[in-house]
């Protein structure tokens, strides 16, 4: 039950949960994951009125309420930086359809501790193996010391936070997960999945099945600008590996028209996709498509 979340007794840490239009079951996780007595942050990017009181409170309970969607790297930047502002060692991200299993914490901080002490690395953040609810349970897992993770299930440390800073804010939501994991390994931290914890993850929409892995390919002409518009910026940093650059400019050549074939406004996506590629190769940064 997620209200038996423990975690060691000499640890303090913190759960950053980021609303954006939740669903009543989404509600009710995070009522019961407030239960758990640790220090549970939600930061609201969007909320109907009438979801407003089903929201979790108590002592350690901290609602940031934002009046428009500012975005997931600036809402996660909000509730990083109340959690260690609070006194947090780690701060555990979550999403708000997450469904983490009691002893995620405990097995995640003293995998994090045991993989520092022994090896002398410092990990930025650590992860759990995502399993997705579409996916079937035979799966090959990922390398373990993986050069990106999904922001969903990442315990990120005081120290590592401290060190490497905040998420891109202007990537809003698209590729906040490699950047920030890219920029700490080119800092000297590692970045690696636990893959004896497996938290289930809801990937996307919609998806292809591929060796018993979700890939998810997404609808919304608003994500297609971003996902194109960002892999360009992101390609344009250079402490972004080679091969992953050229591997995702790769991608968005079979990605632009299966987004336009599977979108839901297929004239909204052909002209997300047009100004997601002049917005990428110019870095302008002047077009708002929220």
């Amino acid at each position: 039950m997620l209200h038996d979340l423990s975690i060691p007794a000499d640890v303090r840490a913190a759960i950053v949960v980021v609303l954006f239009h939740p669903t009543t079951d989404d509600l009710a996780n995070l009522r019961m994951l407030a239960r758990a007595g640790i220090h549970l942050i939600i930061v609201i990017n969007a909320l109907a009125n009438e979801a407003v009181p089903l929201l979790p409170d108590g002592d350690k309970v901290t609602v940031i309420m934002n009046d428009h969607n500012v975005g997931l790297a600036r809402a996660l930047n909000q509730g990083i930086d109340t959690a260690i502002g609070g006194g947090a060692d780690y701060a555990l991200l979550l999403d708000q359809d997450s469904r983490p299993p009691e002893d995620l914490l405990d097995k995640m901080v003293a995998s994090v501790r045991s993989i520092e002490e022994r090896s002398g690395r410092r990990l930025a953040c650590a992860a759990p193996l995502l399993l997705d609810r579409k996916a079937s349970k035979t799966f090959a897992p990922p390398k373990p010391n993986s050069g990106t993770l999904a922001t969903s299930g990442s315990l990120i440390s005081r120290a590592a936070w401290n060190s490497i800073g905040p998420m891109w804010e202007e990537l809003f939501i698209d590729g906040i997960d490699h950047e920030w994991c890219f920029r700490a390994r080119a800092r000297g931290f590692d970045t690696m999945t636990i893959p004896e914890v497996v938290m289930e993850h809801d990937m996307g929409e919609i998806g292809v099945n591929l060796s018993g892995r979700f890939r998810p390919i997404h609808r919304s002409p608003v994500r297609h600008y971003f996902i194109i518009r960002n892999t360009l910026w992101l390609t344009r940093r250079p402490y972004i590996p080679r091969v992953w650059r050229l591997s995702e400019l790769v991608k968005l050549l079979y990605r632009a028209p299966v987004y336009v074939i599977v979108s839901r406004d297929r004239r909204a996506s052909l002209r997300s996709i047009g100004n997601a590629l002049l917005d990428g190769m110019t870095g302008s940064r002047a077009r708002q498509p929220i």
